[in-house]
């Protein structure tokens, strides 16, 4: 493992009492930087900093951990964990009464698992032992096997505590910083899921992957055993996480979610589908879909429910009637439209984006001196010599 990853001096739990509490509370809006220069890796300070700089960086993220004084690793564990939204989307995909963790991290996925009121009892693995000295702590009720994932371990667990097939569902977001590289395909997390998945299956009722949002959906269908489903889990407009879920001696055609972790809003279709969209002229609005719902490839459904024609370019869509709003899409209302550079007159703040032409956003905004905005946007789009230029407001 890189050391940033794990770093040797990580956060000692034990050193936690009151007077540290209060000392963190009354450094917390000091420099990290000069905290850390001041009092370097001399502890309690070193585990009480890691707290402050954590707060600094997630204050959004871990907002009700902060709240009820979870002690946060240093290092990427912190950077490279699930959200507590994402988190509790995939404990809601699970509704056995025992889980386990393969790859526990800084325990959070293991936390939203175990806190399940279905939960009688979790099992976590995680290698490093500063992180396993945090989830002990974090994670009272939480069995936390120190160790990299071991079959023999996860057996006897299920063995001592008499658990049958279909009591459990194990969950396993594998490391995929093979080399002190990022990774994205299947076979190249640790542990290798496709190595270890008839296993998995023989002994759990599901198991519930994550994936990176890089990696190819039609990698999943073609490699993984009795898929069920395909999870794409949006937060704050972004696509975070790709699950998915197997379960032993499906035979239905798998099926595709694409999900707003906060709110559960959903789209769901079989996997793959294919809609004949037909391409059309500008019209009144424009629908852009999100990064989650361009992953997903259910945008076409949409367009055929609804009845959008493609504007020819990219995953951009026209309608001639207001669309309901959405998390998955934007919508922008059609103020004017160019097909030359010089016939703009424009001014003001916008966001500009390029699609189909090698002339970046940034290029053209220092063309027509434009500020940066959000509300007002506009759209460069070109296909072939055909260009389309079009000043959209967003309706939200």
């Amino acid at each position: 493992m890189a050391n940033s990853l794990h770093p040797s001096n990580q956060v000692q739990p034990n050193l936690f009492d009151e007077d540290l509490w209060d000392w963190i509370e009354d450094n917390e809006t000091s420099s990290v930087s000069e905290l850390r220069l001041k009092y370097g890796t001399e502890e309690p300070f070193h585990s009480a900093i890691a707290q402050i700089e954590a707060k600094k960086k997630y204050a959004s993220k871990f907002k009700s951990l902060f709240e009820s004084r979870w002690i946060f690793p240093a290092g990427l564990a912190l950077e490279q964990s699930s959200s507590l939204a994402t988190a509790f989307y995939k404990a809601s995909l699970t509704t056995t009464p025992y889980s386990a963790d393969l790859c526990a991290g800084m325990g959070i996925d293991s936390r939203a698992l175990s806190k399940r009121e279905e939960c009688v009892g979790h099992l976590c693995f995680e290698q490093n032992l500063g992180l396993v000295t945090l989830l002990e702590y974090n994670l009272k009720k939480v069995y936390v096997a120190p160790t990299p994932f071991e079959l023999k371990t996860l057996k006897n667990w299920i063995l001592e505590n008499n658990i049958e097939q279909s009591e459990l569902t194990i969950y396993l977001d594998p490391d995929r910083r093979a080399n002190q590289s990022r990774t994205f395909a299947i076979e190249e997390g640790s542990p290798n899921l496709i190595e270890i998945q008839s296993d998995l299956l023989g002994l759990a009722a599901k198991v519930v992957t994550k994936h990176s949002p890089m990696i190819d959906i039609h990698e999943c269908t073609r490699k993984l055993e009795y898929l069920e489903s395909i999870h794409v889990v949006q937060h704050q407009g972004e696509c975070k996480e790709i699950l998915t879920v197997q379960v032993p001696g499906n035979k239905e055609k798998p099926y595709l979610t694409v999900v707003q972790a906060t709110s559960g809003q959903s789209i769901n279709h079989s996997y793959p589908s294919s809609f004949a969209i037909p391409h059309g002229p500008l019209s009144n609005y424009i629908i852009q879909p999100s990064a989650s719902l361009n992953k997903s490839e259910l945008h076409d459904l949409l367009a055929n429910l609804h009845d959008w024609k493609r504007l020819g370019v990219g995953n951009i869509y026209t309608s001639t009637t207001l669309p309901e709003t959405s998390p998955f899409y934007k919508i922008f209302k059609v103020k004017s439209s160019f097909d030359s550079l010089k016939k703009i007159k424009l001014s003001g703040e916008y966001a500009i984006e390029s699609i189909g032409s090698k002339i970046t956003a940034k290029e053209l905004r220092k063309r027509l001196r434009l500020k940066e905005g959000r509300t007002q946007k506009l759209f460069y789009l070109q296909n072939g010599r055909t260009k389309l230029i079009v000043e959209g407001l967003l309706i939200e």
